[in-house]
């Protein structure tokens, strides 16, 4: 929990969507890489450590990338862009898993954390691949820069009802 909110923070203060996302997400490959090799040494501290660095960068590789998806999916709505994502992820999850399960049995955990290094390794390429449009980002930075012009308090929208005087009746 603690990279998610230091990565939203980071990305709130940077506004740098596409490129905080894809330092992440190599950092969560060099880390995954790092827990691989290291499940075999026999050393439950330096599994404990990798693991935790591991979780600290994918973790905080969540908030971000369903900041980078409503940037680049704006006008969109901000509940369409997370539910394909959510969506996407369970579907994944599951293919993921279940592949990854085989491997594990047939071969060795390491064979199944290879596989998952390999799809990462795929992920970031098509990260690095995507286009930065930031449309959000560009109309909110348009609104606040605009000037805004107050419309006086006693310009009526609509025209004010005639008021009859007791003689006119």
């Amino acid at each position: 929990m603690v990279g998610s909110v230091i990565c939203g923070v980071w990305l709130d203060y940077t506004k740098t969507y596409k490129q905080t996302t894809l330092v992440v997400y190599i950092l969560s490959f060099i880390a995954m890489l790092i827990f691989t090799f290291t499940l075999d040494l026999g050393n439950l501290v330096v599994v404990f450590v990798t693991g935790g660095i591991l979780g600290f960068f994918m973790t905080g590789y969540l908030p971000l990338g369903f900041e980078f998806a409503v940037e680049i999916t704006y006008p969109e709505s901000e509940g369409t862009s997370s539910g394909l994502l959510n969506a996407s992820a369970q579907i994944f999850g599951i293919l993921f898993t279940l592949a990854q399960g085989k491997l594990i049995t047939d071969y060795s955990p390491q064979a199944g954390n290879i596989f998952l290094c390999v799809w990462m390794f795929v992920g970031i390429i098509l990260t690095a691949l995507i286009k930065s449009d930031l449309r959000r980002h560009n109309i909110n930075v348009g609104i606040t820069k605009s000037e805004v012009k107050a419309v006086p308090v006693d310009s009526p929208v609509e025209p004010a009802p005639s008021i009859q005087s007791s003689t006119q009746l």
